[in-house]
């Protein structure tokens, strides 16, 4: 029987910042965006949250429940460099550790438990090295079970800075007690369209045939099949597996303040962006630009287009990508996630320089504000364009690095 650990930080970018920061130690602080424009909270502390304060939940609104609450700008890169740390420590104990977030992790610890005392021994083991090496301020929920999908519900149980263990013999009392709207990938939609068929925890979803829920709910039913038996259809994939890198890009759930097509698309700039900057940093230029579109009923759309030549430029990424969103009916009304992935990537030497004078003169443009990022952080300089976006979404969290993360691991385990 596998043994799966989730390990789950607890109000990871507040923590951090607490302790980074004595000050804010003990206070009720959350971060976010800019407080002064319409933002949202990534992150509580669990002094905010005896005020009833959550992830998601717009400034003002916690401004409301607690005026002397003090809000921290969110820092991307103090965050990875503690993700980096507590990697460390965990690929120590087994090479099966699988990136899930920037901050969560699963372990396959089968093979190991028996040699710590048990999963739970070597649970509270981990959040002992964790804390010892990150700081007294910086802790971590676990949850422990046969299957990922289990260990990501036990977690919840456990938090904060606590351990629960499902064991194979409560897992039919875990299904009977467990909304379908608590599966992570379950959203409000779905779970009415389930509701409306009876089906209202895993429990009832495992008495459904498979077949029927495909017919429902097309691919997407047979993974719904898995989830009401306590089974989790993606398998745990250690960092050392990740590919190499072959595409560039990023995605992102997109904060309700933006779903509507306007919104969408200043996501969608703002990605390309991110995306143009990393080929860059990276000295790459890729062929193919990759869309994908969900809307509110976890429908996808989107589509690829090859270009004539590979590039690195932003602005050519972000107008193939629109020709992909008028291609397929344009943004949906309710766009809940936005990505765009650069593929077949070479070698940026390879790359034929641009020919028109628009064309280089962009790419100046661009060299040059990515000398002024190097140099001063990547806040220094960014596009009016998305300035409320870039804010929005990295106050919800937004990093989408896990697997740059994991391919570093991967590196310097080769290195060493």
């Amino acid at each position: 029987m596998l043994i799966i650990l989730h390990i789950d930080m607890d109000a990871y970018f507040a923590s951090v910042e607490q302790q980074a920061n004595p000050a804010l130690r003990g206070q009720p602080i959350v971060v976010s965006g800019r407080p002064d424009i319409h933002s949202v909270v990534a992150a509580a502390s669990r002094e905010a949250k005896t005020y009833g304060i959550r992830a998601g939940m717009s400034t003002w609104e916690a401004r409301k429940l607690c005026p002397h609450l003090t809000f921290v700008p969110g820092d991307p890169d103090k965050y990875e460099t503690i993700t980096r740390r507590f990697l460390d420590v965990l690929v120590d104990y087994t090479p099966m550790v699988e990136v899930y977030s920037i901050d969560e992790v699963f372990m396959d610890v089968t093979q190991e438990a028996d040699r710590h005392g048990g999963a739970l021994c070597l649970a509270r083991e981990i959040q002992r090295r964790l804390r010892a090496t990150l700081g007294e301020w910086i802790t971590c929920s676990i949850g422990i079970a046969p299957s990922k999908l289990l260990a990501k519900l036990a977690v919840e149980k456990a938090k904060p800075a606590g351990v629960h263990r499902i064991c194979p013999q409560d897992v039919p009392q875990v299904l009977a007690r467990t909304p379908v709207e608590d599966v992570c990938g379950i959203g409000p939609r779905i779970a009415r369209r389930l509701s409306h068929m009876g089906i209202w925890n895993l429990a009832d979803l495992s008495r459904y045939p498979e077949g029927y829920l495909r017919a429902r709910f097309g691919v997407y039913g047979a993974v719904l099949a898995m989830w009401g038996r306590g089974l989790d259809p993606s398998p745990l994939i250690p960092y050392w597996q990740e590919e190499e890198l072959k595409s560039v890009g990023h995605s992102h759930a997109v904060p309700k303040a933006l779903r509507d097509p306007e919104g969408a698309r200043s996501v969608l700039l703002y990605l390309c962006e991110r995306t143009g900057r990393r080929l860059r940093s990276k000295g790459l230029a890729g062929r193919v630009v990759h869309l994908d579109l969900r809307d509110a009923n976890m429908h996808h759309r989107g589509g690829q287009r090859a270009l004539e030549v590979p590039t690195d430029d932003e602005e050519i990424i972000f107008q193939t990508a629109l020709d992909l969103v008028r291609s397929h009916g344009g943004f949906p009304g309710q766009t809940t996630m936005v990505g765009v992935r650069v593929g077949s990537v070479i070698s940026g030497k390879e790359a034929p320089r641009p020919l028109l004078p628009e064309q280089r003169r962009r790419e100046r443009l661009e060299h040059a504000m990515d000398h002024i990022r190097n140099r001063y952080g990547e806040s220094a300089l960014w596009r009016g364009s998305v300035y409320a976006c870039r804010v929005l979404t990295q106050a919800t969290g937004g990093m989408g690095r896990q697997k740059e993360i994991a391919q570093d691991r991967q590196a310097d385990d080769r290195r060493s």
